[in-house]
């Protein structure tokens, strides 16, 4: 199996995926587990094309959209349901804006070189639980935790975390683009 495959299937598994967010807008075994797979494939792929010599610059490339439709679907389709309302929607829409400014900011400074930071990795690593959180059911509540508002808030603090790289990226690309000749 290649690894620009186990993308393909990331993004195969787009559509129902998004189907599944809609039927249940409080969360579903399905609905996590598609998710749970999709992220499985993000963890292979970039270790086999390695392991099988595969790393091509189509490839990250397929890769890091399959990861920005990843988010672009879960959160639409949060929106979509009802799931994020008021500050929640802010943040939502918010980490959907940031997916579209690095991508333009990696369009407009070619080899901008954006590491992924300390912060970056929280960022991302509360994406994925928020996610989680609010795509599973109603597990937790026998704890007297309600899930699908900690899933919100941890969405919410990635966020404000966004916004903090987003700054740093800002940064990078105005500093870069000033020592640009016209």
């Amino acid at each position: 199996m290649t690894a620009n495959l186990v993308t393909a299937i990331r993004i195969a598994l787009l559509p129902p995926l998004f189907s599944l967010i809609l039927a249940s807008p409080s969360g579903s075994w399905p609905a996590l587990a598609v998710f749970l797979l999709a992220g499985l494939t993000d963890a292979v792929d970039g270790r086999l094309a390695r392991a099988l010599n595969q790393v091509s610059r189509f490839g990250a490339m397929l890769d890091l959209l399959a990861d920005r439709l990843l988010t672009l679907t879960i959160l639409v389709g949060l929106i979509a349901s009802g799931s994020l309302k008021g500050v929640f929607l802010v943040a939502g829409l918010t980490l959907i804006a940031r997916d579209l400014i690095v991508a333009s900011f990696g369009e407009a400074v070619a080899n901008l070189g954006i590491k992924v930071s300390r912060i970056e990795i929280v960022k991302i690593t509360l994406q994925f639980l928020s996610f989680g959180l609010l795509l599973s059911p109603a597990i937790f509540g026998y704890f007297g935790i309600d899930q699908l508002q900690f899933g919100r808030y941890l969405l919410l603090f990635s966020a404000v975390l966004t916004c903090v790289t987003l700054i740093t990226y800002t940064h990078l690309v105005l500093a870069r683009l000033g020592r640009a000749e016209p």
